[in-house]
């Protein structure tokens, strides 16, 4: 299994320090062999075609890790680059193209990134997020990453002659990963995709596509131009609704670090860190918006 681990990393970006320490933690984890037991539970499972509970695994990988000294972050990231191979294999089995299973899996090395900025550690500190991929009700289509949910923005929505009320019709949800800039031209690739992929969800020829996300948070246009990628990526959606979040829980994903509290403390070291920070200094309160776009095939329809 540890062969299959290592090709897994090397069809993929990971930092050579990165690789070598999970390497190194996946032997002190299939050591011990409490560890052992408890991640080969799930993982031989998934590899029998079973569905496994993921919110179990992920308990099972971090008593794992106290049982192996290896941190909870790193056994539950483990636990799911194991699973990568099958999952590719239940892809194939679906005849679903392998490059999405390839997109879909750079998310692991998003977070396994994100986790080592925000916390030191090669790992994840968002095991919960990964059950989606592992359970294929969510795919990363190119830049942007889609799953199935039901409209639930307003409790009534009406536009382009179609009308939807909460948790009625089911509509494409759209989460925007970390690990390359957003240009428009590679979202709108994934909006084609996306319509192909999804396209039994079209309405009267239309693709309804919902977000909700820091990035479309409607203030920003107060500080940021109207050519940047995040204000582009904002106009092709109608905003329904939006919310303020003055502790700027969404810092870290900024800033690589939690809110210090001081605007003055946060690091200004790219255009869009130092605008925030120059506008959260000025009294501005960070937030998100909610929103939703109609996509023909070629083109965002407004």
């Amino acid at each position: 299994m540890k062969t299959t681990l290592i090709n897994f990393l090397n069809q993929f970006p990971y930092p050579e320090k990165a690789k070598a320490f999970l390497l190194s933690e996946y032997d002190r984890l299939f050591a011990n062999p409490k560890a052992a037991e408890l991640l080969l539970a799930h993982i031989d499972a998934y590899k029998g075609g079973r569905e496994i509970k993921f919110d179990v695994a992920n308990q099972d990988a971090a008593a794992a890790g106290a049982a192996a000294g290896v941190h909870e972050y790193t056994a539950q990231f483990l636990l799911y680059a194991c699973l990568a191979e099958p999952l590719r294999l239940r892809y194939k089995e679906k005849g679903i193209d392998e490059s999405i299973w390839h997109d879909s899996m750079m998310d692991l090395l998003y977070k396994l990134n994100e986790c080592h900025a925000l916390h030191g550690i090669w790992g994840t500190f968002v095991a919960f997020w990964f059950d989606g991929f592992f359970k294929m009700t969510r795919f990363a289509l190119g830049r942007l990453q889609f799953e199935k949910t039901t409209y639930y923005l307003t409790d009534v929505y009406s536009g382009h002659g179609i009308t939807m009320k909460r948790d009625e019709k089911e509509v494409l949800n759209t989460h925007i990963p970390s690990g390359s800039p957003l240009r428009h031209e590679d979202v709108l690739d994934s909006y084609r995709r996306a319509y192909r992929f999804y396209n039994s969800l079209t309405i009267q020829g239309l693709l309804p596509i919902i977000c909700g996300s820091w990035l479309l948070y409607d203030r920003m246009k107060e500080f940021l131009p109207p050519d940047s990628n995040i204000i582009r990526f904002q106009s092709d959606f109608e905003i329904v609704n939006n919310i303020e979040n003055p502790g700027f829980s969404e810092c870290w994903r900024i800033y690589n670090m939690n809110y210090p509290g001081d605007p003055a403390l946060l690091p200004r070291d790219t255009s869009l860190r130092r605008r925030y920070a120059d506008w959260l200094a000025k009294g501005g309160v960070s937030g998100a918006g909610y929103g939703i776009l109609w996509f023909d095939g070629e083109k965002v329809v407004k």
